[in-house]
């Protein structure tokens, strides 16, 4: 299952997220001005070196509220939405701790709410926010209005309230909310933000093996790609919830933010490359798809399917002419994600697993090819 934001949905957030950035002073990656030397001599300026234009992060309210998602999912997709185990992992830790939040105890609500829901999509919201305090802020504002965005104080505070609006139209779905949020502030007060500090602590060393990897090695093979597909800026989120299918949306500091798979040792560095791979080609996906496929092919979900196997693919594809050397590592990768075990011939294993028809296939190719014969 590929997600994504809509396009009308990832354009509210991106009108949300530049208001925000405005507010809060949020750096762009606008050169800053130069400063005036101090001591004798001629005039020279200190100027601070530019933002790089993909940096290796962690943001800990995007981990906080995936997680929680994480939690309320039943995961049945062919890749899984968040890193096999997760979810069990996380339990056993909170038994050991005999640790129960409001989120466990309304998780059987919120299960529900959520298979009944089409609230997917809330998965970006945090994309938009600078910090867990200015994104439950703005869902408290939206509550208290009712919904209602027509209430809002000012044109910018609407556009800021408008993805909660679309995700959350009626009155069962904003009590859902209401109950999401309670639960998500009460566990990260009492548990994960302290734990995600610890695990980032000791996995502080594969954050610096994927940030040599990302910046010396890897993002000049990617560039051209990234160039010619509108992602010349962006940031790298390392997320301790996600597993193979990375998220992506418009982030807070104006760029788009990619949420991938954060390895617990630095040998596994590379598991980041899959994943942003697989998460760059996924605009490519969704055209393909849909121009060789029927309506009645659309309607009975087989175009679904495709997609999820198109955007392994086409991750797959974008290595072998970039990057040749990380294409088996990322077969057996995705494959393992997909619970399968890896025996005999990769390739063959890899391509009956993620099935695409030859149409298909060829339609990814070619426009991969374009994309990377672009200037």
């Amino acid at each position: 299952m590929m997600l994504r934001v809509s396009v009308a949905f990832g354009m509210a957030l991106l009108l949300g997220c530049a208001s925000a950035s405005a507010r809060s002073g949020v750096p762009t990656d606008a050169a800053p001005a130069p400063l005036p030397a101090s001591g004798a001599g001629p005039a020279t300026a200190a100027v601070a070196p530019p933002p790089l234009r993909w940096p290796v992060r962690t943001v800990p309210h995007v981990d906080l509220w995936l997680h929680a998602f994480a939690m309320l999912s039943d995961d049945t997709a062919s890749v899984p939405l968040y890193r096999r185990g997760y979810r069990d992992s996380i339990t056993v830790l909170k038994n050991q701790r005999n640790l129960l939040t409001a989120l466990d105890g309304n998780r059987e609500v919120l299960r529900r709410g959520l298979q009944r829901g089409s609230y997917l999509d809330a998965q970006f919201l945090p994309f938009a926010y600078g910090s867990w305090d200015e994104l439950r802020a703005t869902a408290e504002q939206f509550l208290q209005l009712g919904g209602d965005v027509r209430r809002a104080p000012s044109r910018e505070v609407a556009l800021r309230l408008q993805p909660f609006a679309a995700l959350f139209p009626g009155s069962s779905d904003r009590e859902w909310l209401r109950l999401f949020l309670t639960g998500v502030d009460d566990e990260g007060a009492r548990f994960l933000l302290v734990e995600h500090q610890r695990q980032l602590r000791e996995r502080s060393p594969t954050i610096t093996a994927v940030d040599s990897l990302w910046q010396q090695v890897y993002r000049d093979k990617f560039e051209r790609f990234l160039n010619n597909t509108g992602q010349r800026q962006g940031d790298l989120v390392l997320s301790l919830p996600i597993g193979g299918e990375g998220r992506t949306g418009p982030g807070y500091t104006g760029r788009v933010m990619v949420a991938v798979t954060y390895p617990a040792r630095p040998a596994d560095a590379a598991q980041v490359l899959y994943v942003f791979a697989h998460e760059a080609t996924g605009a490519l996906v969704g055209p393909a798809v849909s121009d060789n496929t029927t309506p009645a092919q659309q309607r009975a979900g087989v175009a679904a399917q495709f997609i999820s196997s198109g955007q392994v693919q086409a991750g797959a594809m974008l290595l072998a002419r970039i990057a040749p050397e990380l294409l088996d590592g990322y077969q057996r990768y995705y494959l393992t994600q997909s619970g399968q075990r890896v025996t005999g011939d990769v390739r063959a294993l890899f391509d009956s697993t993620f099935t695409l028809p030859a149409i298909i296939r060829e339609a990814l190719a070619r426009q991969i090819d374009i994309v990377l014969s672009g200037i």
